[in-house]
């Protein structure tokens, strides 16, 4: 069995192309059961978002398995085989593992480290195992995978990061201010950066966020947008509430400045903040007070580009994991034809633990229900310990060159059965070397 994945995202195709190959929920359902139905597909989960549609199978073979999937998705978008072999980007085994894991955690994303795919991830697999088209190589590669995206979600905050103005200004306000419950926040402009702010401070947690904006009408509409926290105030009166508030957002476009200086002076020491991302500046600096923090657009972007340095060197953090992830993965999967093993030594050590216990209750009939518990406590325990070496070491060798004959002789050791898989692979290795030993004994011989 095989790993596969077939993939056609903005990477290759533009997105008068690409939004030809979005699928909805119910298609999904649909397509992943036909998919299931191909020759060769065992397993398969497909994910499409607006940026790629993604197919993940386990497959018999990969020559069928990269065949039948591409038919698959030529004949269900209605396209040319051809046209498809032009667009689509294959990995196979080690490849396919690293792509699901890279996909998972946002290193494959337009806008890369975005944790909004891990949920369309988790969504994909969430449909297709409900309808049975995974098996238990998807459902433990999945399983991992948004195990793993998760843990890097935490331990690197990629999305945190400021990208924009408005964020980064948001971000200095938040630092400045620590809490935003008791802060009035006062935006100034309401064009599609304002708009934008306006968005993002929303959710924020501030006590009261006033808009402001020349045409009273627009301020008004953005403002019923939002929660009694968001108030419309006219412009005639901006000029009041900007020195009132904690903290001012400006974003308009002006010729010369809006407001001077000298009337941010207040006569407490409460920290405020100005983030000015006009161009020309909405404030003349002239006159203004040493105590307030002001940025401008020039502050902001030297933010943003140390933000980039951050998130490039997270990114590369979370990239050098995913090898090991995929490490991981395979030795599972080598381990897999060791669990009917382990199953069966626990089942086994089981069976003569109960036959002793009830032996020994037999002989001791006096005992009460909390002697008895305790018995059967600390007979288990026994049974577990003693298996523990034996299961650790088995699951070792499994990943070993020759866990064949290690299984072999570790089930004649402890009286189990041995799988007819392991048999057969054991004896086509021993086939193997016979006839290479053959062949370099009639070399030696020549």
């Amino acid at each position: 069995m095989f790993v596969i994945y077939v993939s056609l995202n903005y990477q290759k195709l533009p997105i008068e192309i690409r939004e030809r190959f979005v699928l909805s929920k119910q298609e999904l359902i649909r397509a992943n059961r036909l998919l299931n139905n191909e020759k060769s597909i065992l397993e398969n989960v497909i994910l499409s978002t607006c940026n790629r549609t993604d197919v993940y199978a386990v497959v018999d073979q990969l020559h069928t398995g990269r065949y039948y999937i591409k038919r698959f998705l030529a004949n269900w978008f209605h396209m040319d085989l051809e046209q498809i072999n032009q667009w689509v980007q294959i990995g196979v085994k080690a490849d396919a593992v690293s792509h699901l894991l890279r996909v998972a955690t946002g290193l494959e994303s337009l806008m890369v480290g975005e944790p909004q795919i891990l949920g369309q991830v988790k969504e994909a697999f969430s449909l297709a195992y409900e309808k049975q088209t995974t098996g238990v190589i998807l459902d433990h590669l999945f399983k991992q995978a948004i195990t793993f995206s998760k843990r890097m979600h935490t331990d690197y905050r990629v999305s945190e990061l400021a990208q924009t103005s408005g964020q980064a200004g948001l971000h200095q306000i938040k630092a400045t201010l620590k809490t935003l419950d008791d802060k009035k926040l006062v935006i100034v402009g309401l064009g599609q950066e304002g708009a934008h702010v306006l968005k993002n401070a929303s959710t924020m947690g501030f006590n009261r966020i006033l808009i402001s904006n020349r045409t009273d009408m627009k301020a008004e509409k953005a403002a019923s947008q939002y929660g009694s926290v968001v108030q419309m105030i006219p412009w005639q009166f901006v000029t009041s509430a900007v020195k009132n508030a904690d903290a001012v957002i400006l974003a308009t476009s002006v010729e010369k400045a809006l407001f001077k200086g000298n009337i941010f002076k207040t006569q407490d020491d409460k920290p405020k903040i100005l983030i000015d991302l006009g161009v020309p500046r909405n404030v003349s600096k002239i006159g203004l007070p040493s105590t307030i923090i002001y940025l401008d657009i020039d502050h902001i972007t030297q933010i943003i580009e140390q933000n980039q340095l951050y998130k490039q060197r997270m990114l590369d953090q979370i990239a050098k994991k995913v090898p090991k992830v995929v490490e991981q993965f395979y030795i599972w999967q080598k381990q897999l034809h060791v669990a009917p093993v382990i199953r069966e030594l626990r089942e086994s050590s089981l069976n003569i633990e109960k036959e002793v216990y009830d032996s020994l209750l037999r002989k001791l009939p006096e005992l009460d229900a909390h002697e008895r518990k305790v018995i059967s406590k600390h007979m288990k325990s026994i049974i577990n310990q003693m298996i523990k070496g034996p299961i650790k070491t088995i699951k070792e060798l499994s990943v070993q060159a020759d866990a064949d004959s290690d299984l072999v002789f570790f089930c004649k050791l402890f009286g189990l059965s041995i799988d007819e898989t392991i048999l057969e692979s054991l004896l086509l290795r021993e086939a193997d070397h016979s006839q290479t030993t053959t062949e370099q004994e009639k070399i030696y011989e020549t």
